[in-house]
């Protein structure tokens, strides 16, 4: 991607985090896996997207947790990036899990090469993948994060850095999981964070309570149980994802395709679906 064109992309996006729009006060990002999947998603009006590392995952043929390679991970953010950067003005968010590696100068890496792919944004999760449901020591998880904002801003690219931390997201409830998530919420902020994800809690009240008591912009994942997004905005709620959900409801679909494929032998999930002419004139840029 021209550099011109990330920075000028990188610099509204991160505006949108600074300063909300009175008559648009939340961003919804939905994720994308594959190229089709984002062209698809810009195409719907999203003027950002993120990227589900899961789903991307699951496409290469790998669980979470890492397990893809880096440099496949980075090969397919870039190109997302450059489709639907370069040609329909559009940001890209990317999942980079816990950031490919447990040190500080590690994530910096990571952070630079991602930046390298044209995104102008980045997810870094406090889990140590190494241990099942486990976050990196407070401190760590701190100086990971300033790392990660100073290797960005060495780029010179305007780029959002989100900062999740995951007690929830691990089963905590209760006041000791919400004063550790404000903790870190509140250090990751410090460290240089643009905007706190915290993955997990779908109850109003909770939700809530996160956005009243983090002085940063909050991001928190969408699904089946969340309140709806006009209800998220009208609790303080400033960012919204849906991690793997789409990529889940694509599977899914196929799953039910196959089976009656498999059983009836009829094609009833032949109805309704894009047509050939249609995705690949989405593909050609038509």
């Amino acid at each position: 991607m021209d550099i011109s064109k990330q920075k000028s992309l990188g610099a509204a996006f991160r505006a949108r985090h600074a300063s909300p729009q009175p008559d648009n006060p939340i961003i919804v990002l939905p994720n994308a896996w594959d190229v089709a999947s984002a062209l698809l998603l810009a195409r719907a009006g999203f003027g950002a997207i993120a990227t589900t590392s899961a789903g991307i995952g699951y496409t290469g043929g790998y669980p979470v947790g890492e397990v893809m390679p880096l440099d496949e991970m980075l090969g397919d953010v870039k190109r997302m990036a450059d489709r639907i950067g370069t040609g329909m003005d559009v940001a890209l968010s990317a999942d980079m899990e816990s950031g490919y590696g447990i040190a500080p100068e590690q994530v910096a890496d990571t952070i630079t090469r991602t930046i390298a792919t044209g995104a102008v944004g980045i997810n870094i999760e406090d889990t140590d993948h190494r241990r099942p449901k486990t976050l990196f020591d407070f401190d760590l998880a701190v100086e990971r994060i300033a790392a990660a904002r100073t290797a960005a801003d060495a780029t010179g690219i305007p780029f959002v850095l989100n900062a999740r931390t995951d007690a929830y997201w691990h089963g905590g409830t209760g006041s000791d999981v919400h004063d550790d998530t404000l903790r870190r919420a509140e250090a990751f902020r410090a460290a240089g964070a643009d905007c706190i994800f915290v993955p997990g809690p779908a109850e109003r009240d909770v939700i809530a309570r996160l956005a009243a008591d983090i002085d940063a912009p909050l991001n928190v994942m969408g699904g089946a149980k969340t309140p709806p997004i006009g209800v998220l905005a009208e609790i303080g709620v400033r960012r919204v994802t849906v991690g793997a959900i789409m990529a889940r409801a694509t599977y899914h679909t196929l799953e039910q395709a196959a089976h009656e494929l498999r059983g009836s032998g009829t094609f009833g999930f032949a109805e309704g679906v894009m047509s050939h002419a249609d995705l690949n004139g989405l593909m050609k840029g038509a």
